[in-house]
């Protein structure tokens, strides 16, 4: 098993980003990939910190990618345009470097938290590259995750991303759906204890109408912690596999 551990100048950003990937010792092109998005606070260390990466990559013969998604919500703001980098130079950068396949049958991405978020919107954006989806207690509406008295982010920092009415709704994962109507097969589990969970349960109610049956959802026990995804990620990657 490989472990990279890459940094590079982004021309796009003008600024380093990291990134950490994990790539199979089956010596093979065209690998299935996913991409694994941290959560608020996280890096591109994140996931391998918690969860044993490697051992999930060899047991299904994939490359994952753990990109460094700062605070950024995955989202294009006037400080950072992480969206369109994430999108226009980050994933051609990896599959100029890696051995992955560009099919959409071949690429999936996934995100705890902000970055199930970041999973979902990605996703939902661009059904052309991403086939499934699964977003682990994803922060499933931004105006109640700002407004929830256990968020843990400032709601200065927050409006300094989402700053007006308007981009708050073009950014609400509901409204993304009804608009760009993705064909994904979507996957989504929050803990029965988890501070969102209400508003996960809403969105499940919401795909469950629009996505039927190429949505599952996952109902599990915890909270909003590495515990319960960790307790449900080899899960997620069976449904993925």
């Amino acid at each position: 098993m490989v472990l990279m551990n890459l940094s590079y100048r982004t021309n796009y950003l003008h600024t380093y980003f990291k990134t950490t990937v994990v790539v199979p010792d089956t010596n093979e092109q065209n690998y299935t990939t996913v991409w694994l998005l941290h959560g608020y606070t996280g890096d591109d260390s994140a996931w391998i910190r918690h969860i044993n990466i490697e051992k999930i990559a060899r047991e299904h013969n994939w490359v994952i990618i753990m990109p460094e998604g700062r605070n950024a919500f995955y989202s294009d703001s006037d400080f950072i345009p992480y969206y369109s980098y994430f999108i226009d130079e980050f994933i051609p950068k990896m599959q100029s470097l890696l051995p992955i396949s560009k099919e959409r049958s071949k690429n999936y991405i996934v995100g705890s938290s902000m970055g199930g978020y970041g999973a979902l919107k990605i996703a939902f954006l661009n059904d052309l590259q991403f086939s499934k989806v699964a977003a682990l207690s994803p922060i499933t509406d931004i105006e109640h995750f700002r407004d929830n008295p256990k968020c843990p982010m400032a709601k200065e920092a927050f409006n300094s991303i989402f700053n007006t009415p308007e981009k708050i709704a073009r950014n609400q994962l509901t409204n993304i759906y009804n608009n760009r109507q993705p064909r994904q097969e979507i996957l989504t589990l929050c803990g029965d204890a988890d501070f969102m969970h209400e508003d996960n349960v809403m969105f499940k109610n919401f795909l469950s109408i629009h996505a039927k049956d190429r949505y599952t959802w996952m109902p599990v026990e915890g909270d909003h912690s590495w515990k319960t995804w960790g307790d449900n990620i080899e899960k997620v990657f069976k449904w993925l596999d």
